[in-house]
């Protein structure tokens, strides 16, 4: 059989949902000294405080569109032998030898800032590698690891016509049930566990088997979903405290409703940004704006992976090397280390992606 027969139609402007995810990380992490910096109730942490929340959809959008890609991809393959050694074989190489590598460099790298000889606590790096606690972003590999595990045993499932039908709803009760274990057993690490995103895995997954007809639906329901995200972000942001201090002789019913929202807000998020790629990407070309904006986007995309992975190498030492300088002007100091985490990712991103080897670095 023809191979290229059967393979899904490229979805080009994916790589612009990319590129405002990885935006969004990096805006993540250069706020968050920010929100810590600026005493509470001030005009700066308010502000800072409300981009660094709001910018957390961030890597649900990620898992969102891993999961879209993958079932899009793939569900053709779900009654195929043989499919599943390759993908393993990929990811291995391009996921996991990267975040191998990176977990290396975060390491010798604190250690040696921190005055000590690397080779003499290797075991302590085998304990970040396990926990994706080599630096702060790398928790993210464990849970795309997590879910590349899996990734089989649910697209087997989608043979069943009914868990292929309400695919989100087994989703939304998968996660909801581990989200009340967790509140018995109390979790470690609950962020790095692959359950705690199966909302938008399973939103995701629904609309990569579905993508024609979901896109359809979602320009139907585009009011609705944007309603959502300010509720759920008003919510999940501003309002939790207030939640818990009125609900306090209720506790499962305050962390029933937080779970609701912030799992909305999430989920809106991905949804909406997937609808604002795929305007910008699909709409007629009136004049050169917008064609600049699409070459940025995919330029960004392409590497965000690689943005990903180096970004928070470059806010590490302009920390250590420029806060003293632009401490009576932190906010200015703030926004250049965002543009300079950024800007030097991406070109460094770009430079190592023409490197034969530099798939090691930066997967493919």
């Amino acid at each position: 059989m023809n191979q290229s027969v059967n393979r899904p139609k490229h979805i080009g402007y994916l790589d612009f949902y990319r590129a405002i995810a990885i935006i969004a990380v990096v805006a993540i992490h250069a706020t968050s000294t920010a929100v810590t910096h600026y005493a509470k109730n001030t005009f700066q942490q308010e502000f800072y405080y409300f981009w660094n929340q709001f910018f957390q959809f961030a890597v649900p959008a990620f898992l969102f569109l891993s999961s879209l890609v993958l079932f899009y991809n793939y569900h053709s393959k779900a009654n195929d032998r043989g499919w599943v050694p390759a993908f393993y074989k990929k990811r291995l190489l391009y996921i996991f030898v990267p975040y191998l590598v990176w977990s290396f460099i975060y390491f010798v790298v604190k250690q040696v800032i921190a005055g000590k000889q690397p080779i003499d606590h290797l075991e302590r790096f085998g304990e970040q590698l396990l926990t994706g606690t080599a630096h702060t972003h790398l928790y993210f590999f464990l849970i795309i690891l997590q879910f590349y595990v899996v990734f089989p045993i649910l697209l087997s499932l989608t043979k069943h016509a009914v868990f292929t039908k309400y695919m989100p709803l087994f989703f939304i009760a998968a996660q909801a049930v581990f989200y009340m274990i967790h509140l018995q057993v109390h979790f470690e690490r609950l962020g790095s566990m692959l359950p705690s995103y199966f909302i938008v895995i399973g939103f995701g997954a629904w609309i990569g088997l579905n993508f024609e007809k979901a896109l359809r639906i979602l320009h139907s329901f585009r009011f609705i979903v944007l309603a959502a995200l300010i509720a759920g972000g008003v919510i999940s942001i501003y309002a939790s405290s207030y939640v818990k201090m009125i609900l306090e002789d209720l506790p499962f019913v305050t962390y029933a409703l937080l779970f609701v929202f912030r799992n909305l807000f999430t989920l809106s998020a991905c949804l909406l940004l997937m609808l604002i790629c795929e305007q910008l990407g699909t709409r007629k070309i009136k004049h050169s704006n917008p064609v600049k904006v699409r070459a940025v986007l995919n330029s960004l995309g392409t590497v965000a992976f690689g943005v990903f992975l180096i970004h928070p190498m470059v806010l590490l030492f302009w920390r250590r090397e420029f806060t003293t300088i632009f401490v009576s002007h932190f906010s200015i100091g703030i926004i250049l280390s965002y543009l300079a985490a950024l800007g030097l990712s991406w070109l460094l991103a770009l430079g190592i992606r023409k490197v034969n080897w530099g798939w090691i670095l930066i997967g493919r």
